[in-house]
């Protein structure tokens, strides 16, 4: 976890705490903090499965597209991926990631990872007419 991160996290527990009466802090105030909280339970769920969708679709839409367009893809501002998508996209089809890996890198090795595909489809098809 990064400090600003931290920091978010130690900010909304003190606005928390602002909320309690002015008491001693023991077990029984947990039970009042944790009431507090909000509940989304649905949305993790419904929240796994858009992303699911979202890199199932992007990774057929890969699939289809030559080394050159992958990488164009990826890095156009159109498409607006970040760090977070791609790392996403990289674990889901197999490649092992850093989550200090710049954009860069991970569009590179997304692009490796798919032409590497193309490229054993290739020679499993030659193979496949000698025999």
């Amino acid at each position: 976890m990064k400090t600003h991160e931290f920091a978010q996290h130690l900010e909304m527990l003190a606005r928390l705490l602002r909320n309690l009466p002015d008491t001693e802090l023991g077990s029984n105030n947990f039970s009042e903090i944790k009431e507090l909280l909000p509940r989304k339970v649905t949305s993790k769920k419904s929240v796994s499965r858009k992303k699911n969708f979202f890199v199932e679709d992007v990774t057929y839409r890969l699939s289809l597209m030559s080394p050159a367009e992958i990488e164009d893809y990826l890095l156009s501002e159109d498409s607006d991926f970040t760090v977070g998508d791609l790392s996403e996209l990289a674990n889901y089809i197999g490649i092992t990631s850093s989550k200090r890996q710049s954009k860069i890198a991970l569009v590179n090795m997304v692009t490796r990872h798919y032409e590497a595909l193309k490229m054993h489809s290739i020679m499993r098809g030659t193979q496949d007419d000698e025999i």
